[in-house]
């Protein structure tokens, strides 16, 4: 069953039916959901859909011209094609007997590449001459994220400038994600998500009728579990000098957010950081974060920054199953869960709820259900002044919003102390509202309260979906 993903489907739906020829280059993080976007997209339409594999050149050439020749239901009389531009070329002939546009998906573009260089060359003079005057839609996709940048979309390669459309594939949002968890509250599917992250593929590993814990147990902590050397696995495939990633990794996972802490943790050559640092944003471990209040323009001069990982999975990989892998090894995975686990998960979830929370808080702002129509949301803080969610529009007025991951209803007394903290933001605010989200609901006081005065906003979280109030 395919799940989410609505928007990615509707921009390629529009693509094909646009009166002109489509070049789309699609690629996201292993993973992510790419190959089943494209054949959820692809179905009931006309298309030639290949997904390389890594083998020799010749090979590749083999089994897509076999893929070729059923479509078009032609013989060469041979097993392949004698080139990549001979079975390009009998594309072209052929496709102009279809009225309907036409779908060219070649899926792992890279492994192609690997095998034969020559093969964005090959497309770029064919496309100038032929495919760009068809009536077919190209869609070139990749997991290999740093090739998909450097050597299809950078300007110094042959296929710059001839793209129609761009479509990197992110994580699914927490409302999607709920598709694959079954019944359940929202605490449940918040803890799933925390562990699990938006990635389809580690989320299709729950079992909605088995506990959190044992799903985690088998799907994470068993050292026969696919997602047990998962992050590891990724890092191999993408990097060099892996153990220095781990490191790194592991010490933003542990709290260290900034260059210097992380030097100091990992012992690694503090001028190399920026650029390990770099490649693990350019994969989508890691995001560098400022205070909401800050420019953009200003934030390449500013120090407030830190480091963070920026998907879940990963953040639980090397909080509770990287330090821990001798242990894990010996079928420790009770113990780690009792002893390491179950400690220290609501803290580690409280933070995935703030980022929850900050999507959530952009739907209401899409759908005018705020104070305010805001055009920046993030965490704000400054000195030792924290405030989970600080938000604002363009005239200067702002939202400021906290985030309660407890057993206990918040009080006006959250609220009052909301209040004083955003006293302090040192920002010329016009108008101040205000929004709180708790994991178990509100007292009976602060929700009379907030009926009365238009200023605050209350989100619950404590049933089967949120309840604005």
């Amino acid at each position: 069953m395919f799940i989410g993903r609505k928007e990615e489907l509707d921009f390629l739906e529009e693509k094909y039916k646009s009166n002109k020829t489509e070049f789309i280059v699609l690629y996201g993080r292993r993973r992510i959901g790419k190959t089943f976007l494209i054949q959820e997209f692809i179905k009931n339409k006309p298309h030639v859909f290949y997904s390389a594999v890594e083998v020799t050149d010749s090979v590749q050439l083999t089994k897509m011209s076999t893929i070729v020749q059923q479509y078009f239901k032609k013989d060469i009389y041979s097993d392949r094609f004698s080139d990549w531009e001979a079975l390009f070329k009998f594309i072209i002939d052929n496709v102009n007997e279809n009225k309907e546009k036409i779908i060219i998906a070649l899926d792992e573009f890279p492994y192609m590449v690997q095998g034969n260089k020559s093969i964005p060359s090959i497309i770029q003079k064919l496309w100038d001459h032929y495919f760009s005057k068809l009536n077919i839609m190209l869609i070139i996709c990749g997991s290999s994220m740093s090739f998909m940048e450097k050597k299809v979309l950078s300007e110094k390669n042959p296929l710059y400038g001839r793209t129609t459309g761009v479509l990197k594939i992110q994580e699914m949002d927490f409302e999607s994600s709920r598709g694959f968890m079954g019944k359940g509250s929202l605490e449940d599917h918040i803890n799933y998500y925390s562990v699990f992250s938006g990635v389809p593929y580690y989320l299709s590993m729950i079992s909605p009728e088995d506990s959190f814990e044992n799903n985690l147990k088998k799907n994470i902590l068993s050292n026969n579990s696919v997602l047990f050397n998962e992050a590891e696995f990724l890092l191999k495939q993408e990097l060099r000098e892996v153990s220095q990633y781990n490191a790194i990794i592991e010490s933003i996972a542990l709290g260290n957010t900034k260059i210097n802490d992380i030097y100091q943790k990992t012992g690694i050559e503090k001028t190399k950081i920026p650029f390990y640092i770099g490649s693990l944003i350019e994969l989508g471990i890691v995001r560098k974060e400022y205070p909401s209040t800050i420019k953009t323009k200003e934030q390449i001069k500013s120090r407030m920054g830190i480091y963070k990982i920026d998907n879940s999975y990963f953040r639980f990989y090397y909080a509770f199953v990287y330090p821990y892998i001798s242990e894990l090894l010996e079928g420790g995975a009770d113990i780690i869960y009792e002893e390491v686990i179950l400690k220290r998960l609501s803290m580690f979830v409280s933070w995935e709820f703030e980022n929850i929370a900050i999507s959530k808080l952009r739907e209401l702002g899409k759908n005018n259900l705020l104070p305010i129509r805001p055009i920046k949301i993030g965490r704000w803080w400054h000195k030792d002044n924290e405030i989970d969610i600080v938000a604002c529009d363009i005239k200067n007025n702002f939202i400021f919003g906290e985030c309660k991951w407890k057993r206990e209803k918040v009080s006006s007394r959250t609220l009052e102390q909301l209040k004083i903290k955003s006293s302090n933001i040192g920002e010329k605010v016009k108008r101040s509202s205000y929004v709180l989200f708790s994991k178990s609901g509100f007292t009976d006081e602060i929700l009379r309260y907030a009926y009365k005065n238009k200023e605050v906003t209350l989100v619950d979280y404590s049933g089967i979906e949120p309840r604005i109030i």
